[in-house]
């Protein structure tokens, strides 16, 4: 009886063991997952880390301290939902010093995954020393549309160049160019960000020059706020209606209007006018909004004002222009000479008949212009 009592107790041991050795393999992640933290490089401004894994990991913390001889200057602790596996991704952070000494400074970075530190490193730069490097970056400018910057040579070299579109302290757009050839003169580079932004939302431009020979990077940031934008690049006018062809210069789409107004000579007098729905354009996107007027323009002239209204009900663009309405361009000249002599067509009905055709004729003008 004991015998058996013993064997049963041994057979609910090994269940038991069994079951919590089966529930700890499934927690969380995978045991033999790697995270690997591949790259930190940091100035006083601004941190980027670089990190990867062997398989998906989730629910994943990253902190970062800046420090200075052993005292903490700014930190951030940023979540990473997942990292996919045999993935990279990059994070992004603005140290907080508005003031800062120069000297040596450290940066440690650590990941940990339920509190427990799966991997940490540390690296080392000096702010302020005064070493010559090999390229300048004079300036950068980010907007809607893209990321500009400026690279002065002071040795003729190659460089890598990385522009990153920046959410916070995500990168959510990424581009680079290779081994570019710097030399005598300055070299203007631009990247235009192939992502869509939201309206009226601050990002953060980056660029990154790494010159081939040496191991450390220049960095240059711009922050900015997204806005919808477009230009006026053509315009098509005569008494009957007019055009505008609209062109996007901007990664935030624009769903905006075009208004047309037709006033008299002096600009006092509103004579016609028309606003349009616009086509969604985004950067370099174009095309033609068309308005006929209610009433043929008759013969003088005409002050034409056509502006581009934004997202947010802002102007965007405007463009001036005068119509030239001479004798010639009157309906009596559009209407068939059969129609004028038939008394038994109503004349509403001729001159309805007459504005279809000279809206036909606008069109068609527009069109082969």
């Amino acid at each position: 009886m004991k015998g058996e009592i013993s064997k049963l107790v041994t057979f609910i041991l090994i269940i038991l063991f069994a079951t919590t050795a089966l529930a700890s393999e499934n927690a969380g992640n995978d045991a033999n997952t790697i995270v690997n933290i591949d790259e930190i490089y940091s100035t006083i401004d601004s941190c980027d880390i670089t990190l990867s894994s062997s398989s998906t990991v989730e629910d994943l913390t990253l902190e970062v301290q800046l420090m200075r001889e052993g005292s903490i200057i700014d930190s951030a602790t940023i979540s990473i939902d997942s990292i996919n596996m045999n993935s990279r991704v990059i994070k992004i952070i603005q140290w907080d010093t508005k003031t800062a000494e120069d000297g040596a400074y450290d940066i440690h970075a650590q990941v940990l995954n339920d509190e427990k530190e799966l991997i940490s490193t540390e690296y080392e730069f000096v702010h302020g020393r005064q070493v010559i490097p090999e390229v300048v970056i004079e300036g950068t400018i980010a907007n809607s549309e893209g990321v500009t910057a400026v690279i002065r040579p002071v040795d003729a070299t190659l460089v890598d160049i990385e522009y990153m579109l920046v959410d916070g302290f995500d990168v959510i757009y990424l581009a680079k160019d290779e081994k570019v050839s710097v030399h005598t003169t300055p070299l203007t580079v631009h990247k235009r960000w192939n992502t869509l932004l939201l309206n009226n939302k601050e990002y953060t431009g980056l660029v990154k020059v790494r010159p081939s020979s040496e191991k450390t990077a220049i960095v240059v940031t711009d922050i900015f706020t997204s806005m919808d934008d477009a230009k006026i690049t053509d315009v098509y006018k005569d008494e009957i209606g007019a055009s505008a062809t609209i062109e996007g210069s901007s990664q935030v789409p624009f769903d905006g209007y075009v208004q047309f107004t037709a006033y008299d000579e002096n600009g006092e007098n509103v004579v016609e006018s028309a606003i349009m729905r616009s086509p969604i354009l985004l950067t370099e996107d174009d095309e033609t909004v068309e308005a006929i007027w209610d009433s043929r323009l008759t013969e003088g002239k005409y002050k034409l004002v056509i502006e581009i209204i934004g997202n947010d009900g802002n102007g965007l663009d405007i463009r001036e222009t005068i119509i030239d309405v001479e004798e010639s361009a009157t309906i009596s000249n559009n209407v068939p000479e059969e129609a004028e002599d038939d008394s038994s067509i109503p004349s509403f009905l001729i001159t309805q008949a007459a504005f279809v055709l000279a809206t036909v004729v606008f069109v068609l003008r527009r069109r082969n212009a």
